[in-house]
């Protein structure tokens, strides 16, 4: 082989590994992805239950990445966060995006998680006398009337208490949405107007506007006190020697 065309095939080669670097760009991300997925979604459910919600956060920010693999996953640790941080409206729509993006045979966690923050919502709002409150019950019956066989009614949850929750979440919305289906008392009546009280007996005196207290004085505004004392005192005097 002549030094040109062993150049030439070299070329080739360097021109073919060249056209092949960003396919295996990209088969090198999907599967960093795949682990990063794998990784951040095996420790959801552990910092879900230690309430560790900067780690929660944490796998969700790595599952946000290059979220292209497997994005229903990312949106249902996004709404774990979110319950963990009260924030259940957020919840509810991270589920729903997640339940929109899972098969249907592989939809019952997802479901469980949906059905429990609406009911939650719908509790939230009967205690304020909300009128939304059937709303929540009626979309959180809606998830388990399309969930499938076992995931609710029929549940093989190997837990008896999830097991007898989620047996009962039918009864129990049909229960709550019947009690706020049902009008309000209307509110007691105001109570009566105070007796007014009772006339004095007859005879009695009526008092006055209540005045001031005077000083005590010796014919007020007559004359000058202390003569009208001396000579107060000039008649008692008198009338007793006459006496």
């Amino acid at each position: 082989m002549s030094q040109r065309a062993w150049w030439r095939r070299g070329s080739l080669r360097t021109r073919l590994l060249v056209a092949s670097a960003p396919v295996s760009l990209v088969v090198v991300l999907v599967l960093l992805k795949l682990w990063t997925v794998v990784v951040a979604s095996s420790s959801a459910p552990a910092d879900f239950a230690a309430r560790d919600a900067d780690a929660l956060r944490a796998d969700t920010s790595t599952l946000s990445v290059l979220d292209v693999v497997e994005p229903a996953r990312t949106r249902f640790v996004a709404g774990t966060l979110a319950v963990l941080e009260d924030r259940l409206t957020d919840a509810d729509a991270q589920f729903a995006q997640a339940l929109a993006g899972t098969d249907g045979a592989d939809s019952c966690p997802v479901r469980v998680n949906l059905e429990l923050v609406r009911e939650t919502l719908g509790d939230r709002a009967a205690e304020k006398f909300d009128g939304a409150a059937a709303g929540w019950y009626r979309s959180a019956l809606a998830v388990v009337d399309a969930a499938p066989a076992g995931c609710f009614t029929g549940s093989t949850d190997a837990d008896p208490d999830r097991r007898a929750v989620l047996e009962a979440t039918v009864a129990r919305l049909n229960a709550k949405l019947e009690a706020v289906s049902v009008a309000p008392p209307p509110p007691p009546p105001p109570p009566p107007p105070a007796a007014p009280p009772p006339p004095p007996p007859a005879g009695a005196a009526t008092s006055g506007p209540t005045q001031p207290d005077e000083p005590l004085r010796l014919n007020p505004g007559t004359g000058d006190p202390l003569d009208r004392l001396q000579q107060i005192l000039r008649d008692a005097a008198a009338a007793q020697n006459g006496g």
